[in-house]
């Protein structure tokens, strides 16, 4: 099992980073054990309690009992925390038993019977971390050792994942503490832990699909059986490596940060090389063609020479329309599926064509949408739009009747007497900014925020959220006090603590940016759809996937084309970004 990189030679040398990760895990059973020593823990924006008590595996009164002041003040960005470390309890000793695997088994369902959790399942059964297999024997602990647990009916069920703490639960599910609690009496006893399954009401849980009872948020194409455990793909991408000078680390580094053809393609291919090795860890053979187009059509029709395209089963690029459009009227890809990575501007969609990137147009409907169902005559609704944007003004005042427009004067500024006037503490304030400027969307956001007070609530959103908003100039604070809404294609957690990131980092030399991540998220899609579904154009039935910050969804277009519908609906909230129910 293995990748077999048949690619251009990019001859880079980056800057190795040295990583230090101390890693503490502690075992103890009594309240008042004295430490053996403290570690400082610096507080990062959005942690709560109960993720700094699964992180370190301690209660919150072991925290708060050796940190008062959290008691007092609450938990706080930058605070230090002292963290007690304890002495090791000595494991008990485990006797094992054997289960074979029936029809309908599934993971959590074994594990919460048997009073586990899924990652101490997979820890004792290596080899189903890929999925069950019918009449495959598994090792139990002894059943002694716990009490059998049996699933209900009525309730539904929860997997907890990574650094998933009572707050985060919340939002996915509207679930308090107390509840969770009263249904799940060892989490009162140890805490939440990564890969506990937790008991919850059955109720309508909006952004959760409910199967045999267990909530999930997005298929988990790792857990599913493989089809086909062998792919032929060829990426096409114009690094144009001639142009491009290596001769000192400090000049690769920069060059990397900017972005460019060159730099965008080098990234982009980082994260497809850390996609095909995950895929090859769970079993995916991998035979790849790396292409480098030189962002020229002839440079593509001389590689095209050289290559099996019979005998691909994908292919990826090129980046540029023009060149993707080219690529796909060649008649001997008709039937191959046919990848736009990164461009959401429109490509000729033959058939066999998926275009990955949503659309402005598609994002801007759906927000518009969502608009329609929490704005109502209620709220006052203005409307900022510039010159660019009257079309979209014209479509919100259609919506919203009752809206009032508000125009940018001397330039990219509004005035700041007529945003006075027209913001009121009577009812709710709800502001649609429409630009892509920087300059505006700086100084209306700063404007609007300066008239928010605890007479007049103002929220602000916009239809669509282009590239300017992500500016580093624009407060994150000043978004988070006025709730600022929008939907993207793209979710900008955070992953800079993921294994992934570590990886790449040791790999690269640098940390991965939005184009290695997107690379990432959607290689490891394709070539998990294709080796669970036989091939993508069959994959397109399983639905709505996700991964570190990129949702795909493909929904028949026209001509035998498919375009990705997934897409975020988020909200600055509490100095952070969090998703919301759609």
């Amino acid at each position: 099992m293995g990748i077999n990189f048949k690619s251009v030679t990019v001859k880079i040398k980056i800057l190795g980073i040295l990583i230090l990760i101390f890693s503490f895990s502690n075992v103890f059973s009594q309240e008042n054990s004295i430490p053996e020593k403290f570690i400082i823990h610096r507080v990062k924006k959005g942690e709560d309690i109960d993720e700094l008590s699964n992180k370190y595996n301690l209660t919150r009164d072991q925290i708060e009992d050796f940190n008062p002041q959290i008691k007092k003040r609450g938990l706080r960005k930058r605070m230090q925390v002292r963290i007690p470390v304890f002495k090791e309890k000595e494991k008990e000793k485990v006797i094992l038993n054997f289960y074979t695997i029936i029809p309908n088994d599934t993971k959590w369902r074994i594990a919460y019977e048997n009073g586990i959790s899924i990652q101490k399942l997979e820890e004792l059964n290596p080899k189903i971390k890929s999925g069950l297999k019918v009449g495959q024997k598994i090792i139990l602990p002894e059943k002694s050792k716990f009490t059998k647990k049996i699933i209900e009916d009525d309730h539904y069920y929860y997997k907890i994942k990574p650094k998933e703490g009572y707050y985060r639960i919340g939002l996915k599910t509207g679930i308090k503490r107390t509840t969770i609690d009263s249904l799940n009496p060892i989490v009162v006893e140890n805490g939440l832990q990564e890969g506990m399954v937790l008991k919850l009401p059955k109720l309508y849980f909006e952004k959760l699909n409910v199967t045999n009872n267990f909530l999930t948020e997005k298929i988990n194409l790792k857990d599913s059986l493989l089809k086909k455990n062998s792919i032929k793909l060829a990426i096409f991408l114009p690094f144009n490596t001639s142009s491009i000078e290596f001769d000192s680390i400090d000049k690769t580094n920069r060059f990397l940060k900017r972005r460019t053809l060159s730099s965008i393609s080098i990234n982009f291919y980082f994260g497809a090389i850390m996609a095909m090795e995950e895929a090859a860890k769970i079993g995916i053979n991998i035979d790849s063609k790396i292409i480098d187009t030189q962002n020229d059509i002839k440079e593509i029709e001389n590689q095209l020479k050289l290559i099996d395209t019979l005998a691909l089963d994908l292919i990826v690029g090129p980046l540029l329309p023009k060149n993707f459009n080219f690529l796909t009227s060649q008649p001997i890809f008709k039937n191959i599926p046919k990848v736009t990575p990164l461009s959401s501007k429109p490509v000729e969609m033959k058939k066999g064509v998926f275009q990955t990137v949503s659309s402005k147009k598609f994002l801007r409907k759906e927000m518009l949408s969502h608009l329609k169902n929490i704005l109502d005559d209620e709220d006052n609704i203005l409307v900022v739009a510039d010159s660019l944007n009257f079309d979209v003004e014209e479509e919100l005042n259609k919506l919203f009747p009752r809206s009032v427009n508000i125009r940018p004067q001397f330039g990219d500024f509004l005035l700041p007497e007529l945003i006075d006037s027209l913001i009121v503490d009577s009812m709710p304030n709800k502001i649609i900014l429409e630009t892509e400027k920087f300059s505006l969307i700086s100084s209306a956001s700063s404007q609007i925020r300066s008239q928010l007070s605890d007479e007049k609530t103002i929220g602000l959103y916009t239809t669509y959220h282009g590239i300017s908003y992500e500016n580093k100039n624009l407060s994150n604070t000043l978004f988070s006090d006025l709730g600022f809404t929008y939907v993207s294609d793209y979710y900008p957690k955070s992953i800079i603590e993921s294994n992934f990131s570590i990886q790449f980092i040791d790999r690269f030399g640098i940390p991965p940016n939005k184009t290695a991540i997107r690379a990432y998220d959607l290689i490891l899609d394709l070539l998990l759809r294709i080796s669970t579904q036989n091939d993508l154009f069959q994959s397109v039935k399983i639905g709505e996937t996700e991964y570190f910050n990129n949702k795909f969804n493909y929904v028949p277009f026209d001509n035998g084309s498919y375009i990705n519908q997934g897409y975020y609906l988020l909200k600055h909230k509490l100095y952070d970004i969090v998703e919301i129910n759609k």
